[in-house]
């Protein structure tokens, strides 16, 4: 067998009837696989550029969180701002999760009600807790709503990217191998086909030759 060609393919005209066809599909195929993957490739860095900005509100918002919980700390003790978040942590989390097809890949899509709640739904009594515990819990329950948001285009993005590098391998693969193979399969199958006519050519000549001179 000749180096960049099907193995077994026998120099038939049924046979070059048959790579035509399969290059035919090789090559439509590779052309749909191109554009999905562009298609993939450019939902990537649309949903990358607003992903930084994700990024960007949730680090923010954490830093929040982290400085007013430090600041009720300081003002009514480690203690009391255990008790009043253990009491505060004791609730139902309502998520939907849902998704939405991209070029093919399905990317999760999280929704809820609002995660902040007014003060009276926290757990603890008004009269007895500082502004500050309030403030710190507020805070809290937003950074919640910006990491649930943070975590569903972390996942999107890691759906994008796996299907896009799928979607590469196989466009390569049909590119410089697939498609090479059955391309110089068709012209070596066509070089016998032309060597066995011209062979019969030159017996039916003969043949004729001899019958003349016989």
């Amino acid at each position: 067998m000749a180096e960049g060609t099907i193995e077994g393919a026998s120099p038939t005209r049924m046979e070059l009837l048959k790579v035509k066809n399969k290059l035919r599909l090789a090559e439509k195929g590779h052309r749909l696989l191109k554009e999905r993957r562009d298609a993939l490739m450019m939902e990537f860095m649309d949903l990358g550029r607003g992903a930084g900005a994700v990024v960007e509100e949730a680090e923010s918002q954490l830093d929040s969180a982290s400085r007013h919980f430090k600041y009720a700390d300081a003002l009514v003790g480690s203690a009391a701002v255990d008790s009043l978040s253990l009491a505060a942590s004791e609730r139902d989390l309502s998520l939907d999760l849902e998704s939405r097809s991209v070029a093919g890949v399905k990317m999760p899509q999280i929704s809820h009600p609002s995660l902040v709640r007014n003060p009276a739904e926290r757990g603890f009594g008004l009269a007895s807790t500082h502004p500050a515990v309030d403030q710190a819990a507020l805070e809290c329950e937003t950074s919640l709503e910006k990491l649930i948001k943070l975590a569903e285009v972390e996942s999107s993005l890691r759906s994008l990217s796996a299907e896009t590098k799928r979607t590469k391998r196989r466009v390569s693969a049909l590119e410089y191998s697939v498609i090479p193979r059955l391309k110089n399969t068709q012209k070596r199958i066509r070089m016998r086909l032309d060597e066995l006519e011209r062979e019969d050519f030159y017996r039916l000549k003969m043949f004729k030759k001899r019958g003349e001179v016989g």
